[in-house]
């Protein structure tokens, strides 16, 4: 290597050893010329690589066995090196800033590397800018997920919401959890949706009739969902998910989803209106889908002048099957939920009540049939046959007795405080179908 060796030209501040010299033309030619020599490839290619990764370093190592001969060579000519050395080597940054310095090149190590081959990358020092934009963006979506309408639609998922940054479970990439999270609030922010099916709604939010058939949007609002019902049921599994989808009113089609009547009649015209008054008028169960309800009261809702003045609910199809078994069309208007209530359900209870019916329901005397009269009573139906007296002549008509096991949360009956604790005390269930004549007489004379 021939280098013209000039009088120094002072040293860079080793806080400033990554801030280039200001080089005039000639200067920077001069260097181009010299470090594009094959002999220099150790400093504008592996000591370069080596220091890029982090420009805040002051020393770089090197494994000298990657390196070609001739550049090994030339690096421990330049360095002053007094024999070859081998295997990983530290070279200090400052005294290579001095010795370029010092040498034909007159100039300092970050001003050769830019003259040579362009500007110095810091590459630890942009994850660090990257990390905090990332954090600045999270910040602020944040922010604005915490002030989305489906969070104040339903605050208890703030804390859902916090679940969700805490684990991670939204995607990684920025632009994608937000997305994500835009989509999945909007969705929340319209459930409850009673009578719609996922279709429906996933075109009326997000524009696609399948958007919300799989994916991270749908796996999003179903633990939210999840979150809504209990906290801590995970969401896998068809029956599970057809249930949250369920407890927000959503159907996954019109046509599984259904409800089973007895002797209803609804006012209007149409295919569902002409088979619920055969059916009524023969005393015969009819099941309408979903579809069908939603049909019929797409073309009319249910006048309130002509609505089912009362209609008797109950939770189990062998009720309503011994009913029209033994009533028949002498039976007043019975509509099932056969366990928890199907979307279909929902929807036939909902435009009842809306249309001034007076609904009536009574299920089982155990924990789940009590959560189901919670729900049915606080939508506006009034109990039926469900008192703490009622349960306990049930008890003497129950011939087989149920265990009924302690439940997994307080249980409480705002209809009549004193059954949920007079039910603990007896550790008995009574079914519906113990108490079967006192719903058979109530129906008969609810035709009359």
């Amino acid at each position: 290597m021939s280098t013209h060796r000039i009088p120094p030209a002072g040293h860079a501040d080793a806080d400033h050893l990554a801030t280039p010299d200001g080089l005039d033309d000639a200067a920077v030619a001069r260097i181009r010329t010299v470090l594009g020599q094959p002999s220099w490839r150790w400093l504008t290619g592996a000591v370069r690589a080596a220091w890029e990764r982090d420009l805040s370093r002051r020393s770089v190592r090197l494994d000298l066995s990657a390196l070609p001969d001739a550049e090994a060579a030339a690096m421990a000519d330049f360095l002053l090196w007094p024999t070859h050395r081998i295997g990983t080597t530290t070279i200090s940054l400052i005294r290579l800033d001095r010795m370029l310095r010092s040498s034909g090149l007159a100039a300092g190590l970050a001003a050769c590397l830019t003259a040579s081959s362009g500007p110095l990358r810091d590459e630890a020092g942009q994850r660090r800018a990257d990390k905090a934009a990332r954090r600045t963006a999270s910040d602020q979506l944040w922010a604005e997920a915490v002030a989305h309408s489906g969070i104040l639609r339903h605050p208890q998922l703030h804390e859902w919401l916090a679940e969700e940054w805490r684990t991670g479970r939204m995607p990684a990439d920025t632009v994608v959890r937000r997305q994500v999270i835009t989509d999945a609030l909007a969705v929340l922010a319209v459930l409850p949706d009673p009578g719609t099916g996922l279709a429906r709604l996933a075109s009326h939010v997000l524009g696609d009739a399948h958007a919300l058939d799989d994916g991270p949007v749908q796996a999003a609002v179903l633990r939210a969902l999840s979150w809504l019902a209990d906290r801590k049921a995970g969401t896998s599994g068809a029956a599970r998910k057809r249930e949250l989808w369920a407890s927000a009113g959503v159907a996954l089609d019109t046509v599984s989803s259904t409800v089973l009547v007895l002797g209803l009649t609804l006012p209007g015209r149409g295919p569902a209106v002409t088979s619920l008054a055969a059916n009524a008028e023969a005393g015969i169960p009819a099941r309408l889908t979903l579809g069908q309800l939603r049909h019929y009261l797409d073309a009319e809702q249910i006048p309130s002048a002509r609505r089912q003045r009362a209609a008797h609910v109950c939770e189990n199809p062998s009720v309503l099957e011994t009913v029209a078994e033994a009533l028949g069309a002498g039976s007043g208007p019975l509509i099932c939920v056969e366990g928890r209530p199907s979307v279909a359900a929902c929807l036939l209870l909902q435009e009842l009540l809306s249309a001034g019916t007076m609904l009536r329901y009574h299920g089982d005397f155990d924990w789940a049939g009590l959560a189901i009269a919670r729900s049915l009573i606080g939508a506006g139906a009034q109990p039926w046959r469900l008192s703490t007296s009622d349960y306990r002549r049930g008890l003497h008509r129950n011939g087989r007795q149920k265990k009924l096991p302690p439940p997994a949360s307080p249980v409480t009956t705002p209809w009549d405080p004193s059954l949920a604790g007079t039910m603990l005390r007896h550790q008995v269930a009574v079914e519906e179908e113990a108490v079967i004549n006192d719903l058979l007489s109530d129906l008969s004379s609810a035709q009359q």
